[in-house]
């Protein structure tokens, strides 16, 4: 708390009324001043801090997570349903240790209303997993860049939200550039493009549910987490069976395919927690920026890791797709940022 001009003017007033001096106080009040100020310092460098390890949690999380997930897929042959099946419950369970250790709190949610918002949580992940499956990393990420106008499409046709034209017109050049490269891609999958495809609409669907979901029951981010990760699990123990007969199990769980499995769990639990802290606790700003700076590296790393190379059509349409996802932030964040011109 500090001193106004009014404050000292009053306790002058009361310090004169009982003969004593302003000047005899002053020390105390230059003192308790730098106390205050003291303690303004300490707590903005916690937040700063916090915010500075989330953010490179939730960078190296993500890069890892992708790379990783591929890597199981593609050396270890492990089926994706059941690798995204032990995400969801190792996510439960650590939630839960959070929860024990008093991290968050538990707040009652109606189970059966939680059923649409888990089952999309489950098909945007599941989807995205096959995506990443079937299609080369650098596909797999650009086609992950259309969730942002799939959003706004959706809610422009059951919400009636509007747009302003530059924003509107900034998703072009990310849709040529992303259908540029993605068809000249020599690894180009036709499964893996419908996969992606409907990772996008499952991930777009998600994240207007989820906000609506957290305005209508007062809720953050992890409470609903905490319903959505089981019960996303619970739904695709369904149709695994179907899918993935679980007798091919014995034949590819070797000592190091377990333990990169439950890596994978461990990491998925912190892409999750992070990506939920940095929107609640930052801006999207912050989240748009992080997000497009972990695109170009996991591109980069992922034509390293698993030989897949750019050609240069790829080359101009990833420029293609960067120059439209750069013109977004500044229509939608950069100019709304910008004081008006006196």
């Amino acid at each position: 708390m500090s001193f106004t001009e009014k404050d000292y003017q009053r306790l002058e007033n009361v310090v004169s009324y009982n003969d004593v001096s302003i000047e005899t106080l002053q020390p105390t009040l230059d003192s308790s001043v730098i106390v205050n100020d003291s303690f303004q310092s300490t707590a903005s460098n916690k937040t700063c801090f916090c915010s500075t390890l989330v953010f490179t949690i939730n960078f190296v999380s993500s890069i890892l997570i992708i790379n990783l997930s591929k890597w199981i897929y593609v050396k270890h042959h492990f089926p994706n349903l059941t690798l995204t099946t032990i995400n969801f419950f190792t996510s439960f369970a650590l939630l839960y240790l959070c929860l024990l250790a008093k991290l968050f709190t538990y707040k009652r949610l109606p189970i059966i209303r939680m059923l649409p918002v888990s089952a999309c949580f489950a098909g945007f992940i599941a989807f995205g997993n096959l995506s990443l499956q079937y299609n080369t990393v650098g596909t797999y990420q650009l086609i992950k860049l259309q969730v942002t106008p799939t959003v706004m499409l959706i809610s422009w046709l059951y919400f009636k939200s509007r747009y302003s034209l530059p924003i509107v017109l900034s998703f072009m050049p990310v849709l040529i550039g992303t259908l540029f490269s993605t068809y000249y891609d020599l690894q180009f999958n036709i499964f893996g493009l419908i996969c992606a495809g409907a990772s996008v609409v499952f991930t777009a669907i998600n994240q207007i549910l989820v906000e609506h979901y957290q305005k209508e029951y007062d809720c953050n981010s992890l409470q609903l987490l905490f319903y959505q990760a089981p019960l996303s699990g619970v739904l695709l123990l369904t149709v695994i069976p179907y899918f993935e007969p679980l007798d091919n199990l014995s034949r590819i769980m070797h000592p190091n395919t377990i333990l990169l499995v439950l890596l994978c769990g461990f990491i998925a639990f912190f892409v999750n927690v992070s990506v939920f802290w940095v929107i609640g606790n930052l801006s999207a700003v912050a989240y748009n920026m992080i997000g497009h700076s972990k695109t170009l590296l996991i591109i980069f790393i992922g034509s390293i890791l698993f030989h897949e190379p750019f050609n240069q059509r790829q080359m101009a349409g990833l420029a293609f797709t960067m120059c439209g996802v750069l013109m977004y932030s500044y229509f939608k964040y950069g100019r709304a940022a910008s004081p008006p011109s006196q």
